[in-house]
């Protein structure tokens, strides 16, 4: 087995950890082999351990980009009535309806062996959830909106991704971003003010393609499940808009594409606990109390972290998501809990 560590890819950065569970899920196609994990220096550099001949990376990851042109089943497009005519639409926030044929369609390949349709449907949103309009509600990290389709977006950064720029997002060289239009998933790229549909370049936007389109391979990493009527996405946490919180860890220990998996699925409540028992222990030390009770909960706040260093697990990551009036979003600056 040959480890790489890629100084490009910073676990504590929302893209990052996106980017990096997206390069597990492409290498773990070719290898189950393979394993992921973070350095516990502070720069919390992803790595990967995978067979040799799994050795060009960057090569990997262009081609994946570059066979991903015309149909493919994590496209979903549908027909929008406006004043000018029919319009095909490129986004997750689609009628009920199209939402649902598209479901229908990819359990139709899932009976065929032909999962990822379905992979990316789970990721997308539910029949359930709706939005302000009617819509299909879509995933927490749908960041886009006004005039911008966000699948169109994901297009648009798939076909500018090149070998050669691959290699200077993993090497973290100096020409790893460049002008062009983003997912919004990277923290740096806060805007208070909507795009509305102007040229990105105009705008001065920037991108690290090769990591948002390793971020959206991700995704199936990230499936969403109704809750009543709402919508939730694996590792957020919030009702209301000014609540939503992404969260995500940190390990040591290589860990495999389906560990992984499993892995996201429970950081989310262990950050929740740890932040109640937290409050519980400051709303006892703010009116100078010491009790048993107070002992048990610094007690059992150290266990759980313990336990989950004893797992390899070294961090949780917490990442704001900020809404703008117009609906767009972002990730602000993670908060690291070592």
């Amino acid at each position: 087995m040959t480890r790489t560590v890629l100084k490009g890819i910073n676990g504590s950065n929302p893209l990052g950890f996106m980017a990096s569970v997206g390069l597990l899920r492409l290498l773990d196609a070719q290898s189950s082999l393979t394993r992921l994990g973070f350095t516990e220096d502070g720069a919390f550099h992803a790595w990967i351990e995978r067979a040799p001949t799994l050795n060009d990376l960057a090569g990997i990851v262009a081609s994946d980009a570059k066979r991903a042109v015309g149909p493919q089943p994590w496209r979903l497009e549908y027909e929008k009535e406006e004043k000018r005519g029919i319009k095909i639409v490129a986004d997750l926030k689609a009628p009920p309806a199209a939402f649902s044929q598209y479901l229908n369609s990819a359990i139709d390949a899932w009976l065929k062996c032909q999962p990822e349709q379905s992979e990316y449907a789970a990721a997308y949103g539910t029949d359930v959830a709706r939005d302000g309009k009617g819509n299909t509600k879509p995933m927490a990290f749908h960041f886009t909106a006004a005039n911008q389709q966000f699948l169109k977006a994901v297009e648009e950064t798939r076909g500018r991704i090149t070998k050669e720029w691959v290699e200077e997002s993993f090497d973290d060289r100096d020409g790893k971003m460049k002008p062009g239009m983003n997912l919004r998933w990277d923290p740096g790229a806060e805007r208070s003010r909507a795009l509305m549909g102007a040229n990105p370049n105009d705008d001065g936007t920037t991108a690290n393609a090769p990591l948002e389109w390793l971020a959206f391979r991700g995704l199936p990493a990230f499936p969403s499940v109704p809750i009543g009527n709402r919508i939730v996405t694996c590792g957020v946490t919030g009702r209301r808009q000014n609540e939503f919180r992404f969260h995500w860890p940190l390990w040591s220990c290589g860990a495999s594409y389906a560990t992984v998996r499993s892995l996201l699925l429970l950081t989310a409540d262990w950050i929740e606990k740890d932040e109640q028992t937290r409050r519980k222990i400051e709303s006892y030390s703010r009116n100078g109390k010491r009790s048993r009770s107070l002992n048990r909960l610094q007690y059992d706040l150290e266990k759980a972290i313990e336990e989950r260093r004893r797992r390899s697990v070294f961090a949780t990551c917490t990442s704001e998501i900020r809404r703008t009036a117009q609906g767009f979003g972002n990730f602000g600056p993670a908060q690291v809990q070592t």
